[in-house]
């Protein structure tokens, strides 16, 4: 018997290497909601498949529209590092466009709505995992579910982040059309602990991002219910002004109270980043400060209340400028908005090919997903949280992967 020739690197089937790039983005979803450090590693080892499939098995990324922006923001940042008050600092944060690669290695992987399934199973189980075990820790701990912010697994603010993308794409499954019966009442079940955990933060950047989300959503997939929505929220606005102390938490009640949100220390704080932060885009409109901490810069440009300086302006906006310079911000924002045009493009090309539920979840979930970073980044520096800046990346790769062929159903790569 005539021994099997031994298959060379180039024979083995792309099925192997497609299937191994989608497994170890599924671990990155998941491990998003862990660990930066391991989800990083599944993000570098995925796009090292990515690159293998690209070049040595000729096996394109799909292009997702986000290419221009991110590469003009890319490379004004690197333009940047050497114009830096602090070059070397500058140059080490630059690797915060490494994440960008989710975007792509995402966006290769979800081919197939087999695996745009599984993804949706790893990127919720590991949101579940963080979310329970943080409320379980914060019920054993306190004795109630709200008696300190949950600050578990991450702080506060960037847990909130976390728990309203997660939420937000869930609720885009809920209201996509398509969707079975099943899948739904799964969502609804996975929805309770998470919005449960976006309030138990206390955050209230998620909080306002969950809702513009949500909001939108329903503005683009059930427009007559938008109206009921907004009606229903101004009322519930009044009766926590009005009527919170009597059934809300106290905590919960002290930082919605009117007093809190406008004379805060949080907010006075707030007030002072963003006012240092203009100071430092005056005193450098082209270039900015370099991308780099700020804590000791900022005492040069304004004066805190509480002698508390930190290493980021909680704004994306305000902090782009501030280290980007005037340039750097209309780039970044070009990328964010870059985002909602493409994800509104596609979700508009796929209600013109039903019978594919989850492509649609996806780019309806990643549609309030985009408002609600936007405006949660309003009050805060997301763009420079790896831990949701990650999943956000990874979820518009998503949304936006395999070109026209996710809208229709067809692939250009073998399914797994």
């Amino acid at each position: 018997m005539l021994a099997k020739p031994m298959l060379r690197p180039s024979d083995w089937p792309l099925r192997s290497a497609a299937s191994w790039q989608s497994a170890l983005v599924m671990v990155m979803l998941a491990a998003g909601f862990l660990s930066i450090a391991a989800s990083q590693l599944a993000l570098g080892l995925s796009l090292l498949l990515m690159l293998y499939r690209w070049f040595v098995q000729k096996e394109r990324p799909p292009f997702t529209g986000l290419e221009r922006t991110a590469a003009a923001l890319a490379l004004w940042a690197l333009a940047m590092v050497p114009l830096s008050t602090n070059v070397a600092q500058s140059a080490l944060y630059y690797r915060r466009f490494y994440l960008f690669t989710a975007i792509w290695t995402c966006a290769a992987a979800a081919t197939t709505e087999r695996r745009r399934g599984l993804m949706l199973a790893f990127f919720l189980g590991g949101a579940l995992v963080t979310c329970l075990h943080d409320q379980v820790y914060q019920l054993f701990t306190h004795g109630s579910l709200f008696g300190d912010r949950m600050d578990v697994t991450f702080n506060s603010m960037t847990s909130g982040a976390l728990l309203m993308l997660a939420a937000l794409v869930a609720l885009g499954f809920l209201l996509a059309p398509g969707v079975g019966r099943r899948l739904r009442l799964v969502m609804v079940l996975v929805l309770v602990p998470l919005l449960v955990g976006v309030a138990m933060t206390m955050t209230r950047s998620a909080e306002l991002g969950l809702l513009a989300g949500a909001g939108v959503m329903l503005l683009v997939v059930r427009p007559r219910l938008f109206g009921i929505f907004a009606g229903v929220l101004l009322i519930a606005a009044l009766v926590v002004l009005f009527y919170g102390k009597h059934f809300l938490p106290p905590l919960v009640n002290e930082r919605l109270s009117p007093a809190h949100l406008l004379g805060g220390e949080n907010t006075v704080l707030r007030r002072e980043m963003w006012g240092g932060g203009w100071e430092m885009v005056k005193a450098h409109p082209w270039t900015g400060v370099g991308d780099r901490g700020l804590e000791e810069l900022s005492r040069q440009y304004y004066t805190s209340t509480t002698d508390r300086y930190w290493g980021h302006l909680h704004s994306n906006i305000v902090h782009m400028a501030a280290i980007w310079g005037v340039p750097g911000l209309v780039f970044g924002q070009a990328f964010l908005l870059a985002g909602f045009w493409y994800l509104l493009k596609r979700w508009r090309l796929l209600r013109r090919h039903a019978g594919h539920p989850l492509a649609a979840g996806w780019t309806l979930g990643a549609l309030g997903m985009w408002m609600g970073f936007f405006v949660a980044g309003l009050t805060e520096w997301y763009f420079g949280d790896a831990e949701p800046m990650l999943i956000y990346l990874a979820v518009l790769g998503i949304a936006l992967g395999g070109g026209h062929h996710a809208a229709t159903g067809a692939s250009s790569h073998t399914a797994a």
